[in-house]
Parts: C-alpha cells; structure tokens; sequence
C-alpha cells in the first residue's frame, strides 16, 4: 500500500461529514493483548452510526485500505483488539451503543457497542424478566462480538450466535447487507425466524471477513421462576469416563433445563481457590504434588468438579434435581444445589459473623456467590482473575479488570472433542502432557456444547514481562494446536497468532475464497481472518 493512498484516505475520512474530527485518530501506533504480540496498525476510526461505518468502508475500498472491526475489543487470550495483520486500520464500533428490545417476544436488537453491563442495567431499570446472555470475559464486553466470535455461556442458550435471529452488515463495497425476508418486508418476522427464506448467509458473518455487522438481533432466554446450580465432586481420576458418561446422560434426559455442564479438573479449581504460589514451585517450574494436595484439602477440591444449573419453576426444578442425584450417584461423591439466595443468605451470615469471617469459608463461600451470578444470567468478573494467576496486577481502584492493560498473559487453546469417554481421557492425557513440558499447569475446563461434543478451555498462563516465559507459552500452544488436531481435536475459534492455520493446511473450503473474492476484490475487510 502506498502512503499516498493512506494519506488520501485520512483527508477523504476527515472531510466526511458523518466522521466527526475526533473519529478519526491516525497516529501509527503499535497494539498489544495478553498474547504478547505487537500489531502495528495505521489508526482507528470511532463511527458512530452506520451511516458513518457506511462511509469509513466506502473511502476504505477507493483508496485500498485495510480495516479491521472490533466491537469492544475484548477478545481476551485471542489477541484482543489487534488485527490478524499488521498494516490495518481499526475501526472501533464502542461508540454504536443503540439498543431496542420487544418485551413480549424477548428479541433484543443492538449495535456493537452494547455490553452485558448496559443490557443488565436496562432490563433491571424496566424490569423485564430476562436473561443477560453471560460469558466470563467481563461486564463489559460486546453482546455482538461474543456471538460474532460464537462465544459460549451457561445460561439455558448457551451457544450465542445460536440465539442470533437475524443482523445487518456494511459489505466491503459499501452496500448494506439484509436478509432475503427482510427484503420482502418481513422486517419483524425476520427477527423471530433465524433461517429466514433461501439460503442461509448471516453465518458468513460468523468468524468471517465479509463485512462489519452494525445491528442483530438476539433472542434473550427468560428468566424462570427458580435456578438452582448444581456442583459434584469426582474423587477419583479413574472415574473420569464414568463421569463423562453420566454428563452425557443428564443432558440428553434432562438437558432442556439445564444448559451446560463442566467439568474442571483439579488445577482449574485451584487457580479459582488460591493465589498462584509462586514462592512453592519446585525445579521443574511446576507445583508440587505434596502442595498441590494440601491446597485441595484446603479447599475440598477433588480431581474433578462438576458444575450445572437448573432453570424453571418450582416442581420441574424439584423434579429435575431428583433425576440428576439418580444419575449421578455412581460418580459423585459429593453433590450439593444452591439457589442464589441462599447462597447470599450464607455469605451474608459468614461475613458477620467474626468467628468465621477470618475463616477461609468466606473466600469459598464468596466466590460461590459471584459464580451464581453468572448461573442468573448477572454480568460478573467472576472469571477475570484467572488471567491474573500467573502475572498481572489487579486494579485496586474499584476500575474494571482489563487484562491486556493490566501486564496479563493468556492464550486460550480451545478445541472441541466428541464427549466420549476414551477420546475424552487421550484429550486430558495430550493436554497434561504438552503443559507439563512446557511448566505450564494444565488448567482444564470441558463445557457441553450438547450431549455429543465438548468445547475444552484451556488457559495458557504466563509473565509478559519474561521473554523466555512467553517463548514457553506459545510453543505451548502450538503443540497443542498441532497434535490435537492430529488426534482430530479442531478448534473451534483461533487467536491472531494462528489464523492463518486454516490456509496453510489448505483447508479453506475454496468456496468461500471464490464468495470473498467476489465481495471483496481488493481484499481490504480484515485481511488474513481464518485464512481468507
């Protein structure tokens, strides 16, 4: 790109009327994430409106500019807000902050810049009985962002992009995408109904390159009479195929009420329980059996725990929670259900009382309480600090956790695998293995996607400020990457540093490099995105 056609690009944004001065920032600049990569990108453009995505886009195409969307840039441990490229231009949509709901049917329909806070905020002000579609990146991430990235939660709709309804984009040209119902002047159904009419072409939004989504719709789960977590503890690490066969048998019996299921192992719940002990690691950079045992004595953590909620009125929940103690006997050991009332009620009575509070029952007890927060479908950081176990530091000024500013490092490894027994013990063998060669604690998390396949977590947790930690990390990570997939275990979303795995194994289905070539000639809409 010539840096005559960036610097004809930023006087053509700067005169446009729908670009205000203070849109338009273009000091070149470097960006980084946990990941510890640099991107270099030329500026960033803060639209305000579609009308003003519309122009950036149109200026972007004449004078063959690459840009790159973010939403709010939040995309912990994947690279944040930093391009799959150097040499782009941001374009920060936090400032579209638009935000319509229909109260009888549940269909929310925002612009990028609406997070779970805002979302929260307005349905507690109205009043309406609804679920806020909840993740552990934070309060203030972007409800589009996380369902654009086919993010997960543990709420009853669990997969986000699965409760898009229908979204608008901008095109590389400039033009606006509809969908086909929409076009017939379906403008309401096409909000009720995800498929619409002919093919289907929102999901080339999804984990795509293909344009800049600028609204969607979300159907938002209602929120029921009564939610009652779930947790169990599996003693012992032979039974894990046992336990991973009783998961699958509580979903596919009474699955509709209960949204995901995890399973996480027992470094996993450390890292939750007790600050990263440093000071106690033995030569081989990892914690000791002897430490890691007491640890969980401490905080009556077993090899695996088992974490769920139930979602309905009084008798099916009562109903429910019957089933799953039947299904569960063989395997959990200790199986207990919390209302998020009770669990106030507890921590409450725990921090008044002197005799406990300095009792480590209040930190358990405490973090239980922000855990069920998230069950309520209630923004929380409860998830957060896991970035901040091994490096970091936690603002101590009330101002929101931002792992990127805060000196973190993360990169999350997160394949899928089918949930069964044998494949699921050679994932959880692969994994220790790889992390222990690497003095990286295997932190496991395995989430249902449904009754047939998990989506694995796995936070990958480093000192940004050590070089030979960060070399660690991401040769880490790309074993990971590399043997899992040649034991069939796929990620389902890559971070900046591997988007272009897809292209180098010539996996791109060359139907989508013929429909991006077509819409986007020049190549300029987040160029090098999941190999396209």
């Amino acid at each position: 790109m010539k840096n005559s056609n960036l610097e004809n690009a930023i006087a053509d944004w700067k005169r446009h009327p729908e670009l205000a001065e203070d849109s338009v920032i273009f000091p070149q600049s470097l960006i980084t994430s946990t990941l510890a990569i640099d991107r270099r990108i030329f500026g960033t453009l803060i639209p305000k409106s579609r009308a003003a995505v519309e122009a950036a886009v149109l200026i972007a195409n004449k004078h063959q500019i690459p840009l790159y969307p973010i939403s709010t840039g939040h995309n912990w441990g994947y690279g944040s807000a930093s391009p799959a490229q150097d040499g782009c231009v941001l374009v920060d949509l936090s400032k579209m902050k638009s935000l319509e709901f229909d109260s009888e049917t549940g269909l929310l329909t925002v612009e990028p810049g609406v997070t779970q806070r805002q979302l929260d905020m307005y349905l507690k002000e109205k009043k309406y009985m609804y679920l806020v579609p909840v993740h552990g990146a934070g309060p203030d991430c972007s409800l589009v962002g996380n369902a654009l990235e086919r993010g997960y939660g543990i709420t009853p709709y669990a997969d986000h992009f699965g409760a898009v309804m229908s979204l608008e984009a901008v095109l590389p040209n400039g033009e606006i995408y509809r969908s086909m119902m929409e076009g017939l002047g379906g403008d309401e159904i096409d909000k009720a109904f995800k498929y619409g009419m002919g093919p289907y072409c929102d999901g080339l939004f999804s984990q795509g390159n293909f344009g800049i989504v600028t609204k969607m719709t979300i159907a938002l789960a209602p929120k029921p009479e009564r939610v009652e977590a779930f947790f169990f503890g599996v003693k012992k690490s032979d039974d894990l195929e046992l336990a991973v066969e009783k998961v699958r048998q509580v979903l596919r019996e009474v699955g509709a009420v209960t949204g995901s299921i995890n399973l996480m192992n027992k470094h996993r719940m450390l890292s939750m329980s007790e600050p990263y002990p440093k000071d106690r690691v033995g030569d081989d950079g990892m914690i000791p059996d002897d430490i890691l045992k007491k640890l969980m004595k401490r905080n009556q953590i077993m090899e695996w725990t088992g974490v769920g909620a139930i979602y309905g009125n009084k008798k099916v929940v009562k109903a429910v929670k019957g089933e799953i103690r039947r299904i569960l006997r063989p395997v959990a050991k200790r199986l207990v259900f919390f209302t998020p009332e009770k669990v106030r009620l507890l921590y409450g009575v725990a921090r008044a009382l002197p005799v406990i509070r300095e009792m480590h029952l209040v930190k358990i007890l405490d973090s239980l309480n922000k855990s069920m927060q998230i069950f309520a479908g209630e923004p929380s950081e409860i998830a957060l600090p896991l970035a901040y176990w091994r490096s970091g530091t936690i603002p101590t000024d009330g101002a929101p956790m931002n792992p990127d500013a805060d000196g973190c490092g993360l990169i999350w490894y997160s394949p899928l695998l089918p949930m069964k027994p044998k494949l699921t013990r050679a994932f959880i063998e692969m994994v220790t293995k790889i992390c222990i060669k690497y003095q990286m604690e295997p932190l496991i998390t395995l989430t249902s996607i449904s009754d047939r396949c998990w989506d694995s977590t796995i936070p990958i947790l480093f000192d940004r400020q050590n070089s030979e930690e960060v070399a660690r990390a991401h040769a880490c990570y790309h074993e990971l990457l590399d043997t899992g997939i040649a034991s069939g275990f796929i990620p389902y979303r890559l971070g900046i540093q591997s988007m272009s795995l897809p292209s180098e194994k010539n996996a791109v289905p060359s139907f989508l490099q013929v429909v991006k070539k077509a819409v986007d000639p020049s190549n300029i809409m987040a160029p090098g995105r999941y190999g396209l």
